[in-house]
């Protein structure tokens, strides 16, 4: 796997590299040059940090915020997580499940005028296996396309694969003629980093680097609604303290990623609303399976033991999210019901003693930026202190983290991270985390269970759902019992938005928000 592939695929578990963005020539509209036009503009910010608008890398948590409503999907999930049509109206499998055909929109053009049609799909897929990184990661069964005529494009696997449609659910179709005459040496990537190539609800119009991006509203957009803005500011602010002040001027109507404490201070003042949505990620404590230390059960069992889940909720999360009860997030299908994690200090103790491991030096690690993360390993560092464990701190940005769990030796014994799901499917999130092929690219936990591995391509095979779902919750609770986690929480996203701004609506594609489903409140 590429070194793109492995930092596209470990932004997932919420370990967002640090970037620098050039800029793309384009001016950014103002928000401010009239009644009229500040009416008819959104200005949303939050905790992000854009690296590319390369639709590939929307695997990229940060930059799918900024991607989203430029492009279109073929399927997506409704709030409910079930599958819905976008730009493929309808979808047929074959009978040996290897191959899809999809029925496609013959009403939609480009922000280019170019008309959509079977070839963009054909194109977006193949350069998706070419560059192989990002969101490719998310159709690893992907053999060839056969273009049928404008409307109907015929997909094949590499094996069977029912869940080949929903992975489809995260992948941007880019407009095949513009793209294909920027491609250059490297298949667009560095033209797309700045460039506008959909077919969504917006335009790009302009981007400062590290502050914001500029959108305005497509008039030829083929699901058109009144409701939506003319025109969409997306700025980046990385403090909840300046996020809250801006709110309170009014200079952002909308702001992500609030903590929920300023969540609370700001509802009701200055006319803006606090909400808390469901999220897509679980709170992870990835223990290393293979290292010197936690490769003893009972040592890693006295880590869950030692951990205090009562106070990551409310301190770390200010009291926004539940204690998780599995390693991956709820609210979709197939999740294991699992025990609800305690604290037993005394056992924890026992356990270590049983071990031999009273004494023994553990490496936690976690991301300072990230303000769960930095109490969360707080709570950890004490709470094996306090069980007899001597215990060594390494704060890691994104990259030094993909480093570290490069090798063995150098695998933290903890990591604190995220992982969420880019669709409401477990498989997609099991495979990438805790399959063996993974170690030392996404599989923190340097789990290796042939078991899980078996399970885990059954399931990818299975035509039969009830099947599949079966097989996954197996995966979990094997994982559970063989304690390779903290599974610690289930938390919310939290913001805040004034009276301009109309409900945001749950996407379980989306792990922050949906900045296509914005609209005024009129």
């Amino acid at each position: 796997m590429s070194r793109a592939t492995k930092r596209a695929l470990l932004a997932v578990l919420g370990l967002t590299p640090a970037l620098a963005l050039s800029s793309c020539g384009l001016s950014a509209p103002s928000t401010n040059s009239g009644a009229g036009t500040k009416a008819e503009t959104i200005v949303a910010a939050g905790q992000a940090s854009l690296e590319t608008l390369d639709p590939l890398q929307s695997s990229n948590a940060d930059n799918d915020i900024f991607i989203n409503p430029v492009y279109d999907r073929l399927v997506g999930f409704d709030a409910e997580s079930k599958m819905i049509p976008k730009l493929a109206t309808s979808w047929e499998f074959n009978s040996d499940a290897t191959a899809v055909t999809l029925t496609l929109r013959d009403d939609v053009v480009f922000h280019s005028g170019n008309k959509f049609t079977a070839a963009d799909v054909k194109y977006t897929l193949d350069r998706a296996k070419q560059v192989a990184s990002g969101s490719a990661a998310f159709i690893p069964s992907y053999a060839s396309s056969k273009v049928v005529d404008d409307t109907h494009v015929t997909i094949s696997f590499t094996q069977p694969s029912v869940s080949f449609l929903a992975g489809l659910s995260y992948l941007y179709i880019v407009d095949s003629k513009l793209v294909r005459s920027n491609e250059g040496a490297d298949h667009a990537q560095q033209w797309l980093a700045t460039h506008d190539a959909g077919s969504g609800p917006y335009t790009l119009t302009g981007y400062k680097a590290n502050q914001e991006v500029n959108l305005s509203r497509f008039g030829k957009y083929w699901a058109t609604d009144n409701r939506r803005p003319q025109n969409v500011v997306l700025r980046m602010i990385n403090e909840s303290s300046l996020l809250r002040d801006e709110l309170l001027t009014g200079n952002v109507d909308l702001g992500w990623g609030l903590a929920a404490l300023d969540v609370k201070q700001l509802n009701g003042k200055a006319g803006l609303e606090g909400y808390s949505m469901p999220s897509t990620r679980v709170t992870l404590g990835l223990m290393n399976t293979q290292g010197k230390v936690t490769g003893n059960p009972r040592v890693r069992e006295a880590i869950q033991l030692a951990y205090d889940y009562e106070g990551h909720i409310k301190t770390a999360l200010q009291g926004s999210g539940e204690i998780a009860k599995s390693v991956i997030p709820h609210g979709m299908d197939c999740v294991y019901d699992g025990p609800k994690p305690t604290r037993d200090v005394a056992k924890a103790k026992q356990l270590l003693s049983e071990a031999g491991a009273a004494g023994a030096t553990v490496t936690i690690a976690y991301d300072p930026a990230v303000p769960e993360f930095k109490l969360a390993g707080t709570l950890l560092e004490n709470s094996l202190r306090e069980i007899g464990l001597v215990v060594k701190v390494k704060t890691a940005t994104f990259p030094q983290y993909m480093q570290l769990i490069s090798t063995a030796a150098t695998t933290p014994d903890v990591s604190i991270a995220w992982d969420f799901a880019p669709y409401p499917d477990a498989g997609a999130v099991l495979d990438r985390t805790w399959n063996s092929k993974a170690i030392g690219q996404t599989n923190g936990a340097r789990y290796d269970n042939a078991q899980v591995d078996s399970l885990l391509a059954a399931a990818s095979t299975a035509k039969d759902p009830a099947a599949a779902c079966k097989a996954y919750v197996s995966v979990q609770k094997q994982i559970v019992d063989d304690h390779a986690a903290l599974y610690i929480a289930w938390p919310t996203v939290n913001g805040a938005r004034n009276g301009k701004v109309a409900k945001i609506p749950y996407a379980p594609t989306s792990p922050t928000f949906d900045a296509s489903q914005l609209m005024l409140a009129k």
